[in-house]
């Protein structure tokens, strides 16, 4: 087979950039406020990138304000969710608050590892004394 995709995916899988992790985290984040808020999902070729370090720290800053308080107004937990899983898969809205905490930890684990990688890349191997 001489494709690069099987079932949909790129192979090898492209490794992530930090743009594109922080453009997810907006995409998912936004998605996942819609449905709390029961307002209209965005597309995600909707969703664009800010672009600069200020207007994605502001953009995500946004996000996580309309959050925290679509939290605080929501008397939703118990009730069904259907993002990220399909509908009808018991999951809640309880359940889909978990999830966002638990992916953004990842995006940021991930962001980290990143930069890690970038900075050990321009500084000069470390020895260790004999």
């Amino acid at each position: 087979m001489g494709s690069r995709l099987r079932r949909g995916r790129a192979t090898p899988v492209p490794a992530p950039t930090i743009a594109w992790l922080t453009w997810h985290i907006g995409w998912w984040w936004t998605t996942a406020l819609a449905h709390l808020e029961r307002t209209d999902i965005p597309a995600r070729e909707d969703i664009g990138w800010p672009g600069t370090c200020a207007s994605i720290t502001e953009w995500l800053g946004n996000i996580h304000r309309a959050w925290r308080t679509g939290l605080a107004a929501t008397d939703r937990l118990d009730d069904e969710s259907a993002f990220p899983w399909p509908a009808g898969s018991g999951h809640t809205v309880a359940d889909m608050c978990a999830w966002v905490n638990i992916e953004l930890t990842k995006n940021a684990a991930e962001i980290g590892q990143l930069l890690i990688l970038r900075h050990a890349r321009h500084r000069p191997a470390h020895r260790s004394p004999r």
